[in-house]
């Protein structure tokens, strides 16, 4: 059994601590991705609602300090740039909807769920099982995940995920996530009184393994369990071992700094 940062994650009982030790291990234990000094891969996304003159792919190199949280995401397919250099965020010829403190932690969030799961401040509900439309009949462990204040730039005390893990494996399989930032709320043209975009549902589709931690290889988006697929998604070239180059921190001089008020 891995260990665990006293206090840092708030369990609901022994049978919640138990289930999500056993998932965090079989992702290749906390230790480990705590040790790593930074992360990057390429995020890539189809988008199905993209617009008609509008690229429908969303494809980004992003890289993330494990120690200072600080940011780098070359979304070279656009020509654009989003950053966090630890005081600012900012971004660089960024046209999309999304705006650029709620994509910071976006994907880096979804392919290191089982870890994230061990940070201070995240509360843990009771396990429930839940049998996922489509797949059989087969039933997965159901957690419910959310935070005691907001635990990053770009997210909020209300974002949540509702965590589903195979029994057998237990491996995440999927997650229903929502998401309370209010620059992405109002982007999007929600009024003042919706607190939260989503739920939207993930499934799973492949796992790969680097250097011993598992991760995401392929995920797709749906509004429901078992709906309409809305966003196809793969992440690739992942690499836990090169430190983060904090010199793509250097701000353009056509850089835009991020509104305060949007974090």
């Amino acid at each position: 059994m891995c260990s665990h940062i006293a206090g840092a994650t708030d369990y609901a009982n022994t049978q919640t601590k138990a289930v999500i030790e056993a998932m965090v291990d079989a992702h290749g234990g906390i230790d480990k991705w705590r040790s790593i000094p930074a992360i990057s891969f390429d995020a890539i996304m189809h988008n199905n609602y993209h617009a008609k003159h509008e690229l429908a792919w969303w494809v980004a190199r992003e890289s993330i300090d494990q120690q200072t949280k600080q940011v780098h995401q070359n979304w070279y397919l656009s020509d654009a740039e989003i950053a966090y250099d630890g005081e600012d965020v900012w971004s660089r010829n960024w046209n999309k909807v999304n705006p650029p403190t709620a994509m910071l932690y976006f994907f880096y969030y979804f392919i290191n769920l089982p870890f994230i799961t061990q940070d201070e401040g995240v509360v843990l509900s009771e396990v429930k099982e839940f049998a996922w439309p489509g797949h059989g009949g087969k039933v997965y462990h159901e957690v419910k995940m959310t935070f005691k204040e907001r635990p990053v730039i770009g997210k909020s005390a209300l974002d949540y995920f509702v965590l589903y893990i195979d029994p057998i494996t237990n491996l995440l399989a999927g997650y229903q996530y929502a998401i309370g930032n209010r620059a992405m709320l109002d982007a999007l043209g929600q009024p003042p009184e919706r607190k939260l975009f989503g739920p939207l549902w993930r499934y799973i589709v492949k796992n790969q393994t680097v250097d011993g931690l598992v991760f995401p290889a392929a995920f797709r988006t749906m509004p429901e369990a078992d709906e309409r697929i809305v966003g196809n998604h793969i992440i690739t070239d992942i690499d836990i071992s090169t430190p983060f180059d904090k010199t793509l921190l250097s701000m353009p001089k056509d850089a835009i700094v991020d509104n305060v008020a949007n974090r």
